[in-house]
């Protein structure tokens, strides 16, 4: 791979980083100005917190295992069985953080009947996206697998 792509991957990837550990310290605060609006829901001010940072906490491990993955790809060992556990590892990340926001937003809407519209979109975007991610996580892996197999057979054809 190209020295200055990686490069700038890995700048952008820690820009990324970053920024997810800017929002996750906006979420507390974000959270007790909606709870001092809507005092009727003050009590949700902790758990969708935490559900939020934990949220943002999973897109920051997938972006450390890119990194991981970066790294195999810049020294050649992308086509290994080693880059699979990490594709697991991105795919884990995508439908815990998409079950935690349609944890929420359910909670929102059929225990504490408060959200609206939003808290619906919320819902439907963590249903259809995470499944999407998911989804898109395994046929890559797939793809990963059969270039594995691929470059073992051709190793020893050679």
């Amino acid at each position: 791979m190209n020295p200055l792509v990686i490069g700038a991957l890995r700048l952008l990837l820690v820009l990324l980083f970053l920024g997810a550990l800017g929002f996750q310290a906006l979420v507390p605060t974000t959270a007790a100005d909606m709870g001092a609006t809507y005092p009727d829901a003050a009590h949700l001010e902790a758990p969708y917190s935490a559900a939020g940072i934990a949220a943002i906490a999973c897109f920051q491990v997938a972006l450390a295992v890119v990194w991981r993955l970066l790294s195999l790809g810049a020294t050649g060992q992308v086509f290994t069985a080693r880059a699979l556990r990490w594709v697991d590892a991105i795919a884990w990340c995508g439908a815990v953080a998409a079950v935690m926001c349609l944890a929420v937003s359910s909670h929102m809407m059929f225990v504490e009947s408060i959200g609206g519209p939003p808290a619906a979109f919320l819902w439907i975007g963590s249903l259809v996206g995470g499944t999407a991610f998911v989804l898109l996580m395994l046929v890559m892996r797939g793809l990963l697998s059969t270039a594995i197999a691929d470059r073992t057979e051709l190793t020893e054809v050679i």
